[in-house]
């Protein structure tokens, strides 16, 4: 497993960022993370994120606020998912180290012109990473992959097309799409094969330490929402750690839907190269028809191993006190 790459985290914690979280500094080397508002608002993600690495230890890690509004959309949260403030019910204690000042994106657009071989991890909607690509336009040669959990190959969850972290700001979704920067995509067709229940909690519950007691209240509180819990960003960086938990990903392009009465803020995805003949499965795992179009400029991930993610998070969080 890769324990030495280095990324940058741009988050809305959010109760699955925070697993994400604690699977990336325990297994990579996290330059910095910025805040954006999403799941709740900046105030709290941006304070949830500095908490989480404080509680794991890693309170080093400068994290940075950024954008608490989308480009041009009104906001749109997600606390009834993940609670108002962001953690469940989890109540933040007061922090040790003093907050960053510099704005998320001058940080990130500095980050990536000093090193190359970072990683951009993005986990809520993607208004920082956009208006730094705005702000410089060169930050695209120096990125070298962003691996982003939102979109969908399939179906969404904010409504039947989109997904929650492309809806909320598809204009920035757009930018970041199409800026010829590759893009691995962890999407709700690949999270909704991995199911979090109270199985898994109890086992968080029996393992020592704080973080273990954390992670299990913040998992309960998740699975409590609706039986089961599928923790989506810690998928995207388990694809990072571990590359064999996702055991399928096909190349395709996709587009951010911007303007559709129904269909804003989705992600277009072209698999009719895999349309194949079998009634009950609607894209294949082979090009069957190659269709002459756009550029591929996602990898999405298709496939998942749950038993080994299960595993890794277990292990991850059981290695906080040893």
């Amino acid at each position: 497993m890769e324990t030495s790459k280095k990324v940058w985290i741009d988050c809305d914690p959010g109760i699955d960022d925070s697993f994400a979280l604690l699977l990336a500094m325990k297994h990579l080397s996290v330059v910095g993370i910025s805040a954006v508002g999403g799941n709740t608002g900046l105030d709290h993600t941006f304070r949830n994120a500095r908490y989480v690495t404080e509680l794991a230890g890693y309170g080093d890690i400068p994290v940075y606020a950024g954008y608490d509004m989308p480009m041009f959309a009104k906001p749109e949260r997600a606390e009834y998912v993940h609670g108002s403030r962001g953690l469940g019910n989890i109540m933040v204690p007061g922090l040790k180290g003093e907050p960053q000042r510099e704005h998320a994106v001058d940080a990130l657009i500095d980050a990536f012109c000093c090193q190359t071989d970072m990683t951009l991890v993005t986990l809520g909607p993607l208004t920082n990473v956009a208006q730094a690509l705005l702000k410089e336009p060169e930050l695209k040669h120096k990125i070298p992959e962003i691996i982003s959990m939102g979109g969908s190959v399939t179906t969404g969850n904010y409504n039947a097309c989109a997904e929650f972290n492309i809806a909320v700001d598809p204009e920035a979704a757009k930018i970041v799409f199409e800026s010829g920067i590759p893009i691995r995509m962890v999407g709700l067709n690949l999270c909704r094969q991995n199911s979090m229940t109270i199985a898994e909690v109890e086992q968080l519950k029996a393992l020592p330490g704080l973080v273990a007691a954390t992670a299990a209240d913040l998992l309960e509180y998740s699975v409590n929402q609706g039986r089961q819990s599928q923790l989506c960003d810690a998928c995207a960086i388990a694809w990072l750690i571990d590359p064999a938990i996702i055991t399928c990903a096909l190349p395709m392009h996709v587009d951010v839907e911007t303007k559709g009465e129904f269909t804003r803020g989705m992600t277009v995805c072209d698999y009719r190269d895999y349309i194949g003949t079998a009634p009950k499965e609607d894209i294949g795992r082979e090009v069957c028809y190659p269709v002459d179009g756009s550029k591929k400029n996602v990898l999405a991930a298709m496939e998942f191993n749950k038993t080994r993610f299960k595993e890794l998070l277990i292990q991850t969080i059981k290695s906080y006190e040893v």
